[in-house]
């Protein structure tokens, strides 16, 4: 059973919604659409488990997220049933300098639906390889 349409609508959303949060640096937002056991792969720190932890880990890199625009792009989702997995690329782009792309990864959602409400149980983020390498310039002067 391939997943309703509405719950293909409800996911896109809900990733929207994500990024919108993450601008506005709300972590009260952003969390209540993760699940309590919910984990955390950024790709450029150790996983993070359970909503307290990813609170932590996201108010100790709000230097990185401040001032930026976080983009999703060119969203699919498989799943069928309860489980549901987002593919997206994410853009993000400077918003309170001049504008430019400082980050880009591909990010992949696993979500589950549980009491009928869609929520993130996993958040994986694969960092381009090309921004390490821009990093590592940047560093170097």
């Amino acid at each position: 059973m391939t997943l309703e349409l509405a719950d293909r609508l409800t996911i896109h959303e809900l990733i929207a919604r994500l990024d919108h949060a993450v601008d506005a640096q709300d972590w009260d937002g952003y969390l209540s659409h993760f699940h309590e056991d919910a984990v955390m792969e950024p790709g450029f720190a150790p996983p993070s488990t359970g909503v307290d932890a990813i609170r932590a880990f996201l108010v100790a890199s709000e230097g990185n997220t401040k001032g930026k625009r976080h983009i999703a792009s060119n969203v699919f989702i498989d799943g069928s049933g309860a489980e549901a997995v987002a593919h997206s690329y994410l853009t993000v782009i400077e918003r309170d300098d001049i504008p430019r792309v400082v980050a880009t990864a591909k990010i992949v959602d696993t979500l589950t639906r549980r009491d009928g409400r869609w929520k993130v149980a996993r958040h994986q983020v694969t960092v381009d390889p090309g921004m390490f390498k821009a990093y590592e310039a940047m560093q170097k002067g």
